[in-house]
């Protein structure tokens, strides 16, 4: 989809139908905040350029017909890479972020040149014909949309990823962090739909957060720092805890184990398979609730999504979540639309096809 030439209004109402259509008329005056009016004016040329289809759609049998307005998308599509320190994998989405292909494979602690490598092997795989770029996820901090600064977990630093990756691939690149990457994700196609603000907070492996303000992902390039995780997190009983040392998979076992369960790993305390696992995980959501809403007193956000390998305990102990964002609220507060996208590899690596897209369908 490419916006030259078009104005400004022109340009933000195909984009609201990206997101949003199709769309009736009264439904996309609305959300643009103008008059049926102005929308009919908008539409026309762009209609007449081809940008933008109109039909007509009977709602029921004694109703008006409703006119319904859709952006026409070409057939592009775009690849998002997700690396972690386990596995790469690679989907191929359309300019909708639907997932039409995914591939994967284990990296096992590989460098930057291996991985390189085994991205190109693993895109080679993909229809490529359509393909107009691709957007790479990784944790840690990024600079640019170029340079990996800094990766704990894959234990790289001052790699020039975007610049490997475009000449491998012969497609632009453009790299992020890999929890900014799912928040665009979030404001394009996901809860910012509804809530133009919102909170998006991940435990696992790492603890990660982001945030984005009326659509956009505020201060993407500072989210690899990790400083949510640096705040101290009020536990059941009392003590307040580091969030990066205690809301991880390793602080979860750990406590797990404590209290005499036989979990072999973080997975089987999630799954609960004993007391221990159990008491464990009930704890671990109080305290990731309670970061949330340490989190939401200064950010203010419409909402927050939880996501990340343990996201799975939240999921199973949401009163005990709930608990803890009590903790840490004020009573008077209204309460706070909690969304929990459950551990999916391609969740992240759909998020680091959308940083593509935008860039893509917003390029001037």
């Amino acid at each position: 989809m490419q916006l030259e030439g078009l104005g400004e209004a022109h340009r933000r109402l195909l984009l609201v139908l990206l997101q949003h259509g199709p769309m009736k008329r009264r439904e996309l005056a609305q959300r643009m905040s103008l008059s049926a009016g102005s929308i009919t004016r908008l539409t026309q040329p762009l209609e007449e350029r081809g940008y933008v289809a109109a039909t007509t759609v009977q709602a029921n049998t004694t109703g008006r017909p409703q006119h319904v307005v859709d952006a026409v998308l070409p057939p592009d599509c775009v690849l998002g890479v997700s690396i972690s320190d386990v596995d790469v994998r690679v989907v191929r989405t359309d300019l909708r972020a639907h997932v039409l292909d995914d591939v994967t494979a284990r990296i096992a602690g590989r460098g930057p040149d291996e991985v390189v490598d085994l991205i190109a092997d693993l895109v080679s795989r993909l229809p490529l014909d359509d393909v107009v770029g691709v957007g790479v996820g990784v944790s840690g901090i990024v600079r640019g949309g170029r340079l990996v600064v800094r990766s704990p977990f894959l234990r790289w630093a001052g790699v020039p990823l975007a610049d490997l990756l475009e000449e491998r691939l012969g497609r632009p690149c453009v790299l992020s962090n890999d929890v900014a990457a799912v928040a665009l994700a979030e404001a394009w196609f996901g809860v910012g739909r509804e809530a133009a603000s919102f909170l998006v907070l991940t435990v696992g492996a790492g603890v990660g957060g982001a945030t984005v303000v009326r659509g956009v992902v505020q201060d993407a390039e500072e989210h690899g720092i990790g400083l949510l995780g640096h705040l101290p997190v009020l536990w059941p009983d009392g003590t307040m805890r580091r969030a990066n040392m205690s809301l991880t998979d390793r602080g979860l076992l750990v406590l797990a184990q404590s209290y005499g369960s036989a979990a072999p790993d973080p997975g089987a305390v999630e799954a609960g398979i004993d007391d221990g696992a159990v008491r464990a995980a009930e704890e671990f959501a109080f305290a990731t609730g309670a970061l949330a809403a340490t989190g939401a007193a200064f950010l203010v956000p419409g909402q927050i999504v939880v996501l990340g390998e343990r996201a799975g305990v939240i999921a199973n102990h949401r009163e005990a979540f709930r608990a803890g964002m009590a903790s840490a609220r004020e009573t008077e507060a209204p309460e706070l639309r909690v969304t929990v996208r459950t551990h999916n590899r391609d969740v992240w690596a759909r998020g680091a096809a959308v940083t593509a897209l935008v860039r893509h369908v917003t390029a001037p």
